[in-house]
């Protein structure tokens, strides 16, 4: 869109729930329905490459790797995809329902709510497998959460009607 002109419509996907923007002015899109990832160029104005996202992709966010990170609600997992190729680089298991994702970038953390636990748990993600830093009882039904990347203050939010969290780790 060039102000308040669009420059194109891409079709070809089920879902688009989710753009993330990674390099060389590509996206990634999350296509809840068909529970997938798929690689998308703007400027060409294609869809490209597509992979399965677990057995329930819920949400993504990406990190300062370049990598997007999916929450699959349904399999209990952490997902982390390269883009581009679009290849899986890790599954790792999250028990508790994860739902929301949001990335500290100073920190290296991402921030996933667990809906079926009513917790927030943070992981390392810089290295090869994700290692969990901090865990927190939150709000009934955490289904989002943001982080301010400067102060790293974590904010979960209720579907119930239960408010809003200030985590500050």
């Amino acid at each position: 869109m060039t102000g308040d002109k669009t420059d194109r419509t891409i079709t070809g996907l089920a879902s688009a729930d989710q753009a993330l923007p990674v390099d060389d002015g590509k996206a990634v899109v999350l296509d809840r329905l068909r529970t997938a990832v798929f690689d998308l160029d703007p400027a060409a104005g294609t869809v490209g490459a597509g992979l399965r996202a677990g057995d329930g992709a819920t949400n993504a966010v990406t990190d300062k790797y370049g990598r997007v990170l999916v929450t699959d609600s349904r399999g209990g997992e952490l997902l982390v995809y390269k883009p581009d190729t679009l290849v899986e680089l890790q599954r790792y298991p999250v028990a508790g329902g994860p739902y929301g994702i949001a990335y500290d970038p100073h920190r290296d953390l991402a921030w996933i709510t667990l809906t079926a636990v009513n917790q927030v748990v943070a992981y390392d993600v810089a290295g090869g497998e994700p290692v969990e830093r901090h865990r927190v009882p939150s709000v009934r039904q955490p289904n989002s959460v943001a982080v301010d990347p400067s102060t790293g203050r974590v904010l979960v939010a209720s579907a119930d009607g239960g408010g809003v969290q200030v985590i500050t780790p």
